[in-house]
């Protein structure tokens, strides 16, 4: 019964199981785990995404006037959908600066405010340590 026992966990350790996303995953990780030494590299994501500039010259787009081909139209609209999105971002990016901008102005006048007030009660302080000290010299 040995051998059988031993012949069945052969067979099921060669047999192949579906393309599941676990096994992919635990290929992955021992391919890792043999190459410990090679350093892994980590695809890096932009935040802001890439925007090419807009074309010097749309040559024969008539858009859905009367006489246009059937593929002017498409070429049309892939154009002005390109060209509303980078519109867009341009907006949404100036939206983003001018509300950083006020928030740093913000900022900085409330550090203004908070330091002068410091600073008038550090000279009250002052004032009263003085008058403490011209007191005890007065009354020795």
């Amino acid at each position: 019964s040995d051998t059988e026992d031993n012949s069945a966990s052969k067979a099921s350790a060669t047999r192949r199981t579906g393309n599941k996303l676990v096994d992919k995953q635990r290929s992955q990780i021992d391919y890792l785990m043999r190459n410990i030494d090679k350093p892994i590299k980590l695809p890096t994501v932009s935040e802001k995404p890439l925007l090419k500039p807009p074309p010097e010259i749309v040559l024969n787009v008539r858009g859905s006037s009367a006489g246009a081909g059937s593929s002017d139209f498409s070429i049309y609209r892939d154009l002005r959908r390109k060209e509303n999105l980078r519109v867009k971002l341009m907006e949404t990016e100036a939206a983003k600066d001018s509300a950083n901008d006020a928030f740093t102005q913000e900022i900085e006048s409330l550090k203004r405010k908070d330091e002068e007030k410091t600073a008038k009660n550090r000279a009250k302080r002052q004032k009263r340590k003085s008058k403490a000290k011209g007191a005890k010299k007065l009354a020795s």
